[in-house]
């Protein structure tokens, strides 16, 4: 099974953009939940086991904010790759137009 696999560079570019776009409104997302939304052992009360709580808490936010800012790599290592995949059809496209020309000269293309 062979067969020629082809991708608009543009739509690739936008799609590239969209990753980018995600990757900066999540990372944006995240530092504004680390402000606002940080407690603290005092924020749990006087309840006697206040400071398992809090430590479970801090757990979660670390695990939570780890993987947060992983995604965001991966959608920042998303859009590099689909930029460098348009430029790469892109470049073929170009190629293979003036193979084209050189071939025939006097068709319109």
């Amino acid at each position: 099974m062979s067969g020629e696999v082809r991708a608009d560079p543009v739509e690739l570019a936008r799609v590239a953009q969209s990753c980018l776009d995600g990757s900066l409104d999540l990372a944006a997302a995240l530092r504004t939940a680390r402000a606002d939304t940080v407690l603290s052992t005092a924020d749990f009360g006087n309840v006697a086991n206040a400071g398992a709580q809090t430590e479970a808490y801090h757990g979660v936010e670390g695990s939570a904010g780890t993987a947060t800012e992983r995604l965001v790599t991966v959608l920042e290592v998303d859009n590099e790759s689909l930029l460098r995949v348009a430029f790469a059809y892109q470049q073929a496209d170009a190629d293979a137009e003036r193979r084209l020309r050189r071939k025939h000269r006097n068709i319109p293309i």
